[in-house]
């Protein structure tokens, strides 16, 4: 009996997700169409489409298979004939997306200087080096002087 219960519900399984892709992804009217009465089909679906979410995501792009190249033709036919600029420009874009052509959304640092493999000797005369630059630079931009307490003279 178990096993007779266990096909119906594969089947019922198999139905729900044929209809929830054919409908839009309306769960209720999937329901529905599987024969779950109209009381029951809102929460019935619900769980169905829980639960078979992953039959239902492999089913969609099944069906969109076929469809891709129908939709590549659109996108160039509005790329050329469009009215309206905005839908030539979009159409575009998405062309030149498609064919690698994506502009770079972030942007890639390298370091110009490799200092891993730098002894301790050479960062830290690397560090007084930018230490001075930015002090000339403080003092300069402030009109400040440094001048040695002991002597009260200005230093360099």
């Amino acid at each position: 009996m178990g096993t007779v219960s266990n096909i119906k519900e594969t089947e019922r399984d198999d139905d729900f997700v044929m209809h929830y892709v054919s409908n839009g992804g309306n769960a209720t009217k999937a329901a529905l169409a599987c024969g779950v009465s109209e009381t029951s089909a809102g929460t019935i679906g619900h769980r169905l489409k829980v639960r078979l979410l992953e039959d239902i995501e492999e089913a969609q792009k099944t069906a969109l298979k076929g469809y891709s190249s129908k939709a590549l033709n659109q996108i160039q036919a509005l790329a050329e004939s469009a009215v309206s600029e905005k839908v030539k420009l979009d159409a575009n874009k998405d062309l030149l997306d498609r064919a690698g052509w994506k502009p770079v959304d972030k942007a890639h640092v390298t370091q110009a200087n490799d200092w891993k493999d730098a002894s301790s000797e050479e960062l830290e005369a690397e560090l007084a080096s930018y230490h001075q630059d930015w002090m000339k630079k403080h003092l300069s931009s402030n009109n400040l002087k440094l001048v040695d307490v002991s002597t009260a003279e200005e230093v360099g």
